[in-house]
């Protein structure tokens, strides 16, 4: 069954176009693609990533990364994130706080807040990405724009 409201359209970035607007998404059967998100400088793509589901206001992914990848502290004005640790450790910055996470731990990044993952090891996790205005299709492809110029 589908169920495809119009503020989904057609293209979800590091999403199998047949996937939109299902309500089951065979994540399994998917292959995860290098992202480099808009706030990147010298990274250079520091984790795989593919998009699990996708709604107006949601957008759920998997991401690998790599040892010792780290990203640039950055902060999302339109989001929220939540993401679970599935595999591996990363030091994650939040704000002033910094941790450790580890397989089975949680964590959130509010919007508007800085953040950084250092990945101590190969790592996976889960992350939702909650934009409360809506737009969340518009603003994920925007916010990994550079990865589609390949």
């Amino acid at each position: 069954m589908m169920i495809k409201p119009e503020s989904l359209g057609d293209f979800v970035a590091f999403m199998d176009s047949i996937d939109i607007g299902q309500l089951f998404v065979p994540g399994s059967k998917r292959e995860m693609s290098a992202l480099v998100p808009d706030y990147s400088q010298d990274e250079d793509g520091v984790d795989s990533v593919k998009v699990l589901m996708a709604t107006p206001n949601l957008i759920m992914f998997e991401a690998f990364r790599p040892a010792g990848k780290i990203d640039r502290m950055h902060m999302h004005k339109d989001h929220h994130s939540v993401a679970y640790q599935k595999e591996g450790k990363v030091r994650m910055s939040i704000g002033s706080d910094t941790f450790v996470v580890e397989a089975g731990d949680t964590y959130h990044h509010p919007m508007g807040v800085r953040h950084q993952h250092e990945s101590l090891e190969d790592s996976v996790r889960i992350e939702f990405k909650f934009y409360p205005d809506g737009n969340a299709i518009e603003s994920w492809n925007r916010l990994v724009g550079g990865s589609l110029a390949e």
